[in-house]
């Protein structure tokens, strides 16, 4: 048999049930945190080995001509700020010819998915740009180079408000 208590219901409450943790929650919030941690975590530069690699790389060349403006909108990248922002866009330091490479991630997994290869303007040539020399993406994404370059065009519009002029909209 069940004993039932005669005791009144008592009222709903309607806030959060208070625990011996939140103290410890107010020593974490006014402890320091490491702000180089921080500039890392939110860096837009690339860092080699830090996201897992591509497993089945693909390239193609693409000659895509870009304006000085869309190239520094290139070299800022993006880094993710909250879980709706599904993509990390970030710059690899230049090589010795000035060459950079944006890589394309994928933000909850980490991993990459497209990397532009970016040849800068040529200095001797007054008429010439910037070009991304060739795409790089993940075979198991199972697309061909034109759908890639179509994704990433869209990614860059998006989140680095890139114009890439000689491309329809």
């Amino acid at each position: 048999m069940t004993s039932h208590s005669n005791a009144e219901p008592s009222e709903p409450t309607t806030g959060l049930p208070t625990t011996d943790s939140e103290f410890d929650v107010e020593e974490d919030a006014s402890s320091d945190v490491d702000e180089e941690e921080m500039k890392k975590w939110l860096s837009t530069t690339y860092e080699r080995g830090s996201k897992k690699p591509m497993k089945e790389p693909l390239t193609a060349p693409w000659g895509l001509p870009i304006s000085d403006a869309d190239v520094e909108k290139l070299k800022v990248g993006f880094k993710s700020r909250s879980m709706d922002d599904k993509w990390d866009m970030l710059i690899e330091d230049p090589d010795e010819n000035g060459n950079i490479s944006l890589h394309i991630i994928r933000s909850w997994l980490q991993e990459e998915c497209y990397i532009l290869h970016i040849v800068p303007k040529p200095s001797n040539d007054e008429g010439g740009s910037a070009k991304i020399q060739s795409i790089t993406w993940e075979g198991r994404l199972q697309c061909d180079a034109e759908h890639a370059e179509k994704e990433v065009v869209i990614l860059s519009r998006i989140f680095l408000h890139c114009e890439f002029e000689t491309l329809p909209h």
